[in-house]
């Protein structure tokens, strides 16, 4: 598994050294690597520093070389972790304007489940006991991605309600993930239904063509309160 050995530039996501070099390049995703596994075998809180060094090969003295503790080598994996959903998702905005609701309601959370199956240590982490917050400016860029699509698909929608639409829709996935996260195999399928439902409803409501702006506002009332 590759990992992102690019120093993110938020300030909650510390790297100590930044890798300069291929061989540093390495050791670097291997203790990335090294730690996403321990985060889904024993989970955040019994996983160790200790462990991670161990894990990867290289000594506690190396692994402390690049981060102080083991909540900054959380942060490392969740910003890259963000970066890479919002990779899978993405593409899916240039196609919402021939995509029925319904469709793109389908699509965005398949693509974020199929996001979550390929890296499960972001499940644990979104569980874990720490406070993340991603770069301002990024989870900006991300909403307004998804309101230009919202007002593509519906341009009679505001500036204001395309936002709107978007902050409620990355909700609507944000508990849907926590739920995925806690359910077995066959509770993983049911919340992925369900969740679909809801999205489909909600953007149901929104993107298509005939609903009266106040028949907008409305619904963005109930969902939002």
């Amino acid at each position: 598994m590759i990992y992102n050995t690019r120093v993110p530039s938020i300030s909650s996501n510390p790297i100590r050294v930044a890798p300069q070099q291929e061989r540093s390049a390495r050791r670097l995703a291997g203790f990335l690597e090294a730690a996403a596994e321990l985060f889904v075998e024993v989970g955040y809180e019994a996983a160790t520093m200790t462990a991670v060094a161990e894990r990867s090969g290289s000594s506690i003295g190396a692994l402390y070389n690049y981060f102080p503790d083991k909540q900054s080598i959380a942060f490392t994996l969740l910003n890259q972790y963000s970066q890479e959903v919002e990779a899978h998702w993405r593409p899916l905005m240039q196609q919402a304007e021939i995509l029925t609701h319904a469709e793109f309601a389908d699509r965005f959370i398949e693509r974020i489940t199929q996001f979550a199956q390929e890296r499960p240590a972001y499940l644990s982490l979104l569980a874990a006991p720490i406070r993340f917050r991603r770069d301002p400016a990024a989870r900006k860029a991300s909403r307004i991605a998804i309101a230009n699509a919202f007002q593509v698909k519906n341009p009679s929608l505001s500036k204001e309600q395309s936002l709107l639409a978007a902050n409620v829709s990355l909700q609507i996935v944000r508990g849907m993930m926590t739920l995925y996260g806690e359910a077995d195999p066959k509770g993983k399928v049911l919340v992925v239904a369900e969740f679909k439902k809801v999205l489909t409803l909600y953007l149901g409501s929104l993107l298509v063509r005939g609903r009266g702006a106040s028949e907008v506002r409305v619904g963005q009332r109930l969902l939002s309160s």
